[in-house]
Order: structure tokens, then C-alpha cells, then sequence
């Protein structure tokens, strides 16, 4: 969807112990209620984010968000249990996900962000579904794209901070093969000076490291290298379901790998490993 991008910055403290990881992931594309979610890819995510105490972006399209007079609808991608509620389409995903979502402790959730599918649906029936979602899950809203300020802070005794910026985007744009869509990272990476940089909307999970040279702004002169970590979130949305065509299908899409990618951060150390 065109449309004006709002920018939204946010501050989060995060509590640390020196050599152990903090972990951070992005969890979206979800687009729940469409029938070709992998349900089950969804709650091992749920289950590893409670079980590691992993730290979680929501990056939009959350839930599928397609009603029944708009031009993209067709009944048969609608999840069975939802059909009978087509009259309220939208409150029935929102509350069915919310309900799945909330296993997730409130203290976890960095921020939600909205996405080109919740974006028709407030433009176009005056509802925004991702700030009453980050009501409901008591966390921040952020909009189509952000800039996080992540404060990991170590102890009352030998206090200490370390700073790590965050920018997160759910993303645009309709690359179709991983090189055209790792490209559209690069172009992040090339103008955001960021430690973290996070992209949805791809249906893509990819990760990677980089290094920024630099050099010190004051005492001794010595060369820098920075290292920042950037993933593309990937989907919980399947390629096809027997009997139905889905969107996919149509544009001859590749198939997606379901599930999350994850930041292991070691604050002191300013080392970031990626995993997916």
C-alpha cells in the first residue's frame, strides 16, 4: 500500500548479566485467519520466545485483514472458522490472535508495528487494529517504522550501560527472488546507522552480519569497526493449501520458509550473532 510513513521512536531498558546473550526477534507477516498460516510454526515461535525469555518486535501484518468487499477477497483463503463470521471479519482475527499472543510476557515486547494490511483497514474503515492490539499486550506501538533505543543495563552494584540502536521496519515493495529481497536490506544497511536493523513484509527469512569502519572521536586515534546485525523476519504464511489459490500461487511466488530469526546480543562484549 502508498501511503504516508510515520516515523516512531522509542526507548526500552533492558536488564543484563555480564556473558550472557540478551535474545531479540521479529515476530510478524503472520497474517492470521488466512487459512494457509502454519499454526503450528507459530506456537514453537511462542513457545521459544517464553521459554528463552526472548525479547520481540511485532512486525505487522499481524492479521490477515482483508474484508469482504475489498478487491483482494476470496472466501476460500478465509481460516473455516472464521467464514461464519464475515460480518466481523476483522474483530474475529484480532481477538483470536490477541488471545494466542498473550502467552507472551508483557515485559517481552519491545513494540508492535502496523502493516500494509492493518493499513487498509485503518484507512479505509477508520480502525486501527495495531494500536489496539499493543493496548491489549500493554506494549508500544510503532507505527510502520521505528527507531528503538535499547538500554541494557547490568546491576544496582557496578552499574553499567551499553546503548544499541535499533531500526525496525515492517517494509514494502513486491521482490520476489532472496537476492532482490536481501537487496532491499542493503539499502537499509547503506543509510541507517543502526547496530540492529529488522525488515518484514518480504515473506523471507535471511540474516546477516556487516562491519562499518570509523574511527575514534576523541583520545587516542585508532581505527574502528563497527559490527551490526540485520535479519529479514520471515512469515508464518504458507506458499498454497490443497484446494485453494492462494495469492502466492497466482504470482508464481517461491515457497517461504515459516518461523522467526534471532539476535543473540552480548552487551559489554558489542558482539551480535544472528541465527535463524
Amino acid at each position: 500500500m502508498r501511503g504516508v510513513t510515520l516515523l516512531e521512536l522509542n526507548e526500552v531498558t533492558i536488564p543484563y548479566k555480564t556473558g550472557e546473550p540478551i535474545r531479540i526477534c521479529g515476530l510478524g507477516d503472520i497474517h492470521w485467519g488466512n487459512i494457509a498460516v502454519d499454526e503450528q510454526a507459530l506456537d514453537r515461535a511462542v513457545k521459544f520466545i517464553c521459554d528463552n525469555h526472548v525479547y520481540v518486535v511485532g512486525m505487522g501484518d499481524m492479521i490477515d485483514s482483508i474484508n469482504p468487499d475489498d478487491k483482494r477477497f476470496d472466501i476460500k483463503t478465509v481460516r473455516p472458522d472464521f467464514r461464519a463470521n464475515l460480518d466481523n471479519l476483522i474483530s474475529e482475527q484480532y481477538e483470536s490472535l490477541c488471545e494466542k499472543l498473550s502467552q507472551i510476557p508483557a515485559e517481552q515486547w519491545i513494540g508492535i508495528h502496523t502493516g500494509n494490511h492493518e493499513e487498509v483497514i485503518r484507512t479505509r474503515y477508520y480502525r486501527d487494529v495495531t494500536r489496539d492490539l499493543c493496548r491489549n499486550l500493554k506494549t508500544t506501538y510503532l507505527g510502520y517504522e521505528a527507531w528503538t533505543r535499547i538500554r541494557f543495563e547490568r546491576g544496582s552494584i557496578n552499574k553499567h550501560v551499553e546503548v544499541f540502536k535499533l531500526f525496525s521496519t515492517h517494509g514494502s515493495g513486491g521482490a520476489r527472488f532472496d537476492p532482490t529481497k536481501q537487496w532491499k536490506m542493503e539499502h537499509l544497511t547503506n543509510k541507517i546507522n543502526a547496530d540492529l536493523i529488522m525488515m518484514g513484509h518480504v515473506h523471507s527469512i535471511q540474516v546477516g552480519r556487516g562491519l562499518k569502519g570509523d574511527i575514534t572521536s576523541s583520545g587516542e586515534l585508532k581505527e574502528l569497526n563497527k559490527t551490526y546485525g540485520w535479519m529479514l523476519t520471515g512469515t508464518f504464511l504458507n506458499k498454497s493449501t490443497e484446494g485453494v489459490i492462494s495469492y502466492a500461487e497466482r504470482f508464481n511466488l517461491p515457497p517461504s520458509k515459516t518461523g522467526i530469526a534471532t539476535f543473540q546480543i552480548f552487551p559489554e562484549e558489542r558482539r551480535i550473532h544472528v541465527s535463524c
